[in-house]
């Protein structure tokens, strides 16, 4: 497979960062979040934080152990008890999060576009276009996220400028309001910090990656993209609606694009080329999480074939979108608690332990 070769530039490095994390926040921002969301802005920066800290990890790591496979270093250095918990966790983590994209995905789909049409049949198309991804490799996951990055970049890019410029915009909405206490707006942030869990997949991918490349920039270069296209998100539809009528609305993003469109001319359904590359985002990311899933299972099990993982594992997407009624995942929830300590907690300790292990030994990990 075109997985082994380590092969991917810097600019792959910053679309699969960026791709792996931009989602359901792009529309429900900042108003899904409980506690304060006056301020949601505010937790946006503040949770990126502890994730660029993970990428500083993952890029020391990468110079300490030249392109090695982070979980075989693991296993080596660990031992095969606390390995195997570890990825355990991490495999019913990321296939849990991949079924909740697709479910995300499927909600987007009836609530915009279909609105009469079976859940069943919404998903099917994109689970098999998905599996198809995944089957065939890392190199066409990456392919297919570096093809639109650039498009989804100038989109939002556009959408931004123009709504800071618009006559509905108004400054005086844009100041933070701290009407609770600190713990309250740190315990709301939880919501936020989840938004970024995708980060964890670069776990797996940064051992493919050209050792000459600039692992560190490219992927705080993503994620600082991601962080800024929240946060200008947020501040634009504060800026136009003002809280107290924003809250109200189901999306207000889309709202705001159907407001700001042009009634004639070629941008008269900007919102319809929105939605569209919206549908793409959560491809992408579904795409990422269910590759990082199998990669766990290929490490566990070697001996089982790609295909068969992938077809074990594929229905219990159809079974969460069709059976599990769809809600938000908001504040101090269990989820959310889960995409913390398997997206940030655990790696950042397996990072620091095998950086801190190479010190001690100043052996290489075949």
């Amino acid at each position: 497979m075109s997985d082994t070769i380590q092969q991917f530039r810097g600019f792959d490095l910053f679309a699969f960062t960026f791709s792996s994390t931009v989602t359901m926040g792009v529309a429900f921002l900042p108003y899904v979040a409980d506690g304060e969301i006056r301020s949601a802005w505010l937790k946006l920066i503040l949770m990126s934080i502890p994730y660029f800290f993970l990428i500083w990890l993952i890029s020391r790591y990468f110079r300490l152990y030249d392109n090695n496979d982070f979980f075989k270093v693991l296993r080596n250095n660990a031992g095969y008890l606390v390995y195997f918990i570890i990825m355990a966790y991490l495999i019913l983590s990321s296939i849990f999060s991949t079924m909740k994209v697709t479910q995300d995905l499927t909600f987007l789909v009836r609530t915009f576009m279909l609105k009469t049409t079976p859940t069943f049949f919404i998903i099917l198309p994109f689970i098999l276009l998905i599996s198809i991804a995944v089957h065939y490799g890392l190199f066409t996951i990456v392919r297919f996220v570096s093809f639109f990055v650039v498009a989804e970049l100038i989109l939002l890019a556009t959408f931004l400028i123009w709504g800071f410029f618009s006559e509905y915009f108004n400054w005086i909405f844009i100041p933070p309001v701290m009407n609770v206490e600190i713990p309250v707006f740190l315990k709301s942030s939880i919501s936020d910090a989840a938004r970024y869990g995708g980060i964890v997949t670069l776990l797996g991918f940064i051992q493919y990656v050209k050792r000459e490349e600039k692992t560190f920039r490219a992927m705080s270069a993503g994620l600082l993209c991601v962080m800024l296209i929240y946060v200008s998100l947020s501040l634009v539809v504060l800026g136009v609606f003002g809280y107290e009528e924003a809250i109200h609305l189901i999306s207000p993003i889309i709202t705001l694009v159907q407001s700001i469109t042009p009634s004639t001319g070629l941008l008269e359904r900007m919102d319809l080329l929105f939605l569209g590359f919206w549908v793409i985002s959560f491809i992408k990311v579904s795409c990422i999480l269910f590759w990082f899933s199998i990669y766990l299972l290929e490490q566990l099990f070697p001996k089982i074939k790609r295909g068969i993982l992938i077809v074990c594992i594929t229905p219990l997407f159809f079974i969460y979108a069709n059976w599990v009624p769809f809600q938000f995942i908001e504040g101090w929830q269990v989820y959310n608690i889960n995409v913390l300590v398997a997206s940030l907690l655990v790696p950042c300790l397996l990072l620091i332990f095998v950086i801190l292990r190479h010190r001690n030994s100043r052996e290489m990990v075949l």
